[in-house]
């Protein structure tokens, strides 16, 4: 990780609040954060992100496995627990992540979504 990745990393900018963007639920024990997506492909779109900045999920991944089981473990139990606020979660919800050409912004995530 370099410092102009952090820099020029939209999702890095929301975490620090120099950039917009709606935190939903923030973890700084676990260094772990959910925000809204602003190009929604559901209702709900949210997506679970690490504060720690690495250039792909694919990479995340590989290099810190533990750490992307902890994220994705720890997604389900935020969706579960924002149900409350969030009907739309009640139908179910999809967790799902890209790997490769897919990832937009260069940051690893999970992706929250509603069912329709």
């Amino acid at each position: 990780m370099q410092a102009q990745d952090t820099a020029s990393c939209p999702f890095c900018g929301i975490l620090h609040g120099v950039e917009p963007g709606t935190i939903i639920a923030r973890d700084d024990a676990k260094q772990f954060a959910i925000i809204k997506s602003i190009h929604p492909e559901s209702v709900v779109h949210w997506l679970a992100i690490p504060f720690e900045h690495t250039d792909s999920t694919e990479s995340y991944e590989a290099e810190n496995a533990h750490r992307f089981i902890e994220l994705f473990e720890w997604s389900v139990a935020q969706a579960k627990q924002l149900m409350v606020d969030e009907p739309h979660l009640e139908r179910g919800f999809t967790l799902k992540t890209h790997f490769g050409s897919f990832e937009t912004i260069p940051h690893p995530k999970i992706h929250i979504l509603a069912v329709e």
